[in-house]
């Protein structure tokens, strides 16, 4: 595809190509595939080795680049984990129903419930998949739900971040690791060690029927731990500690890989690999991006995306498209064979035809993003960054504390990926165009996140 997409707008002759490809991928992908959602935790963009990275050996996720599209302009949903995995699993965007930025030890965090809230894994499951859940969950820690209560056959992970080798929550020393709900433990053994150990039971042990994994890792997030010394207590914030969490989060990424080829079914399996949000400032590495997590500058929401479907996709190809995370829920939907009801539509597309060459609306469709802030134990309800994305533009409002006073920014994606240009003042009729696209957003989506919870998770 580098540049497919650009062959079939000048060449008639691509376009020929194009269809025939098109044709074998919709033969090959009639018999409904497995699926693998490989999930980062504050992966920044440019801490891979395809995306750049100078210092950290990530192998498996280069030859995963290698045998599938590597995507430029992948984002997250939102610059904080837990609404971002909401995203993911909904397949819509955050501020639709709730879920925002608070630390759980300050009182409030993204609460999913699985009578409001349709997931992926359900969809997947009334369809005949398998499915199951290694990581992370980090979207229903107040009411403490279990993935399996969201459609999840299988669940072995966590609920927040713990240290990776006690497995139990830093700050209070609670126990965090669970199995089907229960309380779970190997002490001593890295925490993604064993996520990719049970993603790679399943994958030997899979039922006679399609398979959905989601592994959500919990590298290379705090607290920051060398996983080559044994229970390396937390603390350490320098780069060279983080660079030896990525390069083990790919290690244990070519395990599972690795166990797709020992079980003959990589050619039947579609592999998405990406993060939550961008990388933490001061260790993780977004160049050329400017900002982290936490902001809606690029830093803080573009993240590395890799898609592997062999036979369906092309290998070895860079797609440009933007892409987001709710566009991975819409794709392995349809992969599936599954759509949502009406009233919980995604808010995400099917992206393989954008990924093979098609002319596609997600070239031009706007995406958005909304970080708010909510303290209940302050009763605070802040937004703090409101941002749309369309084609090469990007306007971003930053708020102040009463919500309505602003600043308002207008970048060239094309020409300044680091948004060091504002160009507001030399484009207003495109800054005034983009500012009504996100008003028009805004007035669809939820103002305030309802009903507003307690600390211990009750409506006030």
């Amino acid at each position: 595809m580098k540049n497919l997409i650009s062959l079939v707008r000048g060449n008639n002759i691509a376009l020929v190509t194009l269809a025939l490809c098109v044709t074998a991928s919709v033969s090959v992908a009639s018999e409904k595939p497995n699926v693998l959602l490989i999930l980062a935790d504050d992966l920044g963009y440019g801490d891979v080795g395809c995306y750049g990275c100078p210092d950290t050996k990530t192998p498996h996720m280069d030859k995963l680049a290698r045998d599938g599209v590597r995507c430029t302009d992948g984002y997250a949903a939102f610059p904080v984990c837990s609404p971002s995995r909401a995203a993911i699993l909904t397949g819509r965007y955050p501020a639709r129903f709730g879920p925002t930025y608070e630390d759980y030890f300050g009182g409030g965090v993204p609460e999913l419930d699985p009578v409001r809230h349709l997931t992926i894994g359900q969809m997947m499951k009334d369809v005949g998949y398998e499915t199951a859940c290694f990581g992370k969950w980090n979207v229903s820690n107040l009411n403490r739900r279990r993935a399996n209560d969201f459609g999840f056959d299988h669940w072995v992970g966590l609920h927040l971040n713990h240290d990776y080798y006690t497995h139990k929550l830093v700050r209070t020393g609670e126990h965090d690791l669970y199995k089907n709900g229960e309380p779970f433990d190997r002490e001593g053994v890295w925490s993604d060690t064993i996520f990719a150990d049970e993603a790679i039971h399943f994958i030997e042990n899979r039922k006679e029927k399609p398979f959905f994994i989601y592994l959500a890792f919990q590298a290379p997030h705090s607290p920051y731990q060398d996983p080559d010394k044994l229970m390396d207590p937390p603390g350490s914030k320098e780069r060279k500690t983080l660079i030896k969490m990525v390069e083990r989060l790919d290690l244990e990424i070519g395990r599972v890989l690795g166990a797709l080829d020992k079980e003959n079914i990589s050619d039947d399996t579609l592999v998405i690999l990406t993060s939550d949000n961008g990388g933490a400032q001061g260790v993780s590495r977004n160049f050329p991006l400017s900002g982290a997590k936490q902001s809606l500058l690029e830093g803080g929401v573009r993240v590395p995306l890799i898609f592997r479907w062999p036979g369906v996709l092309p290998a070895s190809e860079e797609s440009a498209v933007p892409i987001s995370a709710m566009d991975l829920t819409a794709t392995i939907a349809a992969a599936g064979g599954v759509s949502p009801p009406e009233d919980k539509a995604f808010d995400g597309i099917d992206m393989v035809p954008s990924l093979l060459g098609e002319a596609h609306v997600s070239e031009t469709r706007p995406l958005f993003f909304r970080r708010r802030d909510i303290k209940f134990r302050q009763n605070l309800n802040s937004i703090r960054q409101s941002a749309v994305r369309q084609g090469a533009w990007k306007y971003l409002r930053s708020y102040k504390k009463n919500n309505e006073k602003y600043t308002a920014t207008l970048f060239d994606l094309d020409n300044d990926i680091a948004e060091q240009n504002d160009i507001s003042q030399t484009s207003p009729e495109r800054f005034q165009e983009m500012s009504d696209l996100l008003e028009n957003w805004e007035s669809k989506v939820a103002k305030t996140a309802q009903p507003f919870p307690s600390v211990s998770g009750k409506s006030k």
